[in-house]
């Protein structure tokens, strides 16, 4: 059985209520091809997605405010009616080291770079989530269990990188299996999967698919954001990133669809939502507009909005950053009433992708990037 969430109950454990006006938004239906919809990913890793050398105080902290910062999105979420796919990380899933330990995959990845591999790290693991709550997320995944309309999906079990192992097919299947079974001693079904790094490689798609995912978070496009290895990555890249962040949109893109590939939904990513610290109120409102225009695109074509984040981006500042989430679920609340925009989880566009009509949804399609750093 998918536990995903419940209908009834507070979200957060009760720990932190939003102050809000709006009451509970009724979710409108959703009708793939025709419809629009809002869908939020969040990327649950903590400390397993940043090598240890690149984890400061600043880090660490943004870290420790995770577990401020999920309740506060958990109520938020709860009272905009908005569904979000947290897309965990396996290694997150146990109550303490031992459990951990005994659910390790035997094969694994062999990056060119050592300090990739999360099981390098394994030695300086504390013995349970109190004692280190940078390597455990047994108590946050409970508070999104117990809320409405949540998904809690898959980031495979080490973080894995599907660009930095040498094709290690193995190792991924391996991987995957892994993270399905610390889901389940939850009762979690994993269904959606979020590529870490966003390394989305198309050669591995039919193993998420055989490890029962039915959809994925394609990459945004543009070719800044074309998955590549770390070594392909170029500071042109994450310049061209962080100026599509905050420039005007010019409506270049149509605003995207959900699609079919290798058997899987393709939910592409639409936006990666920066986060808000003192003195950038001017970067915020940039971002807000370009948000807010990319929304209302998608909502006027029947089409699909993609949100995502990280819950440490949030981590340094949560309540600036949490108004900020405020404003966006503001503008979805009002495009709900105006277009009938619906929120929905990864897992529930993916299966509403797969099961439309080919007069509704779309044929199957080959339109992932080949690697930037792929032979010709």
């Amino acid at each position: 059985m998918r536990l995903t969430g419940h209908l009834g109950g507070q979200c957060g454990g009760g720990t932190s209520r939003v102050e809000s006006e709006a009451g509970t938004l009724r979710r409108p239906k959703l009708v793939v091809g025709q419809s629009s919809s809002i869908v939020i990913s969040l990327d649950l890793e903590q400390a397993w997605g940043c090598e240890p050398h690149r984890i400061g105080a600043a880090e660490r902290a943004a870290f420790l405010g995770v577990r401020d910062a999920v309740p506060r999105i958990l109520d938020l979420a709860e009272r905009y009616g908005v569904a979000i796919t947290w897309a965990t990380v396996g290694l997150l899933f146990f109550d303490d080291r031992d459990e951990m330990l005994a659910h390790l995959p035997a094969e694994r990845p062999d990056y060119a770079d050592p300090g990739l591999c999360a099981y390098s790290r394994l030695a300086a693991v504390g013995p349970d989530e109190k004692a280190d709550p940078l390597h455990f997320g047994r108590s946050l995944l409970r508070q999104i269990q117990s809320c409405p309309l949540q998904e809690i999906g898959g980031h495979s079990f080490s973080h894995y990188y599907t660009f930095e192992d040498a094709g290690n097919a193995v190792a991924f299947e391996a991987d995957l299996a892994a993270a399905a079974r610390a889901a389940a001693l939850m009762e979690i079904e994993l269904k959606s999967f979020v590529f870490p790094r966003n390394q989305v490689n198309p050669a591995y798609l039919p193993i998420c698919r055989q490890a029962g995912y039915i959809s994925f978070r394609g990459v945004q496009r543009g070719a800044a954001h074309a998955s590549r290895s770390r070594g392909a990555e170029r500071a042109w890249h994450r310049a061209s990133r962080w100026a599509r962040t905050y420039l005007p949109e010019n409506g270049a893109h149509p605003p995207s669809r959900p699609s079919i590939d290798g058997g899987l939904a393709n939910l592409a990513a639409s936006h990666f939502l920066r986060p808000t610290r003192a003195g950038r109120a001017i970067a915020d409102r940039l971002q807000r507009a370009r948000i807010r225009k990319g929304m209302v695109r998608a909502a006027q074509a029947g089409a699909m909005y993609h949100l995502w984040w990280h819950p440490q981006n949030f981590g340094l500042d949560v309540a600036a950053n949490i108004e900020v989430l405020r404003g966006i679920l503001e503008d979805y609340r009002h495009l709900a009433d105006r277009f009938g925009m619906a929120s929905v989880s990864m897992g529930e566009l993916g299966e509403r992708t797969l099961k439309a009509p080919p007069a509704q949804g779309e044929e199957e399609r080959r339109s992932l990037r080949r690697p930037a750093n792929a032979s010709s």
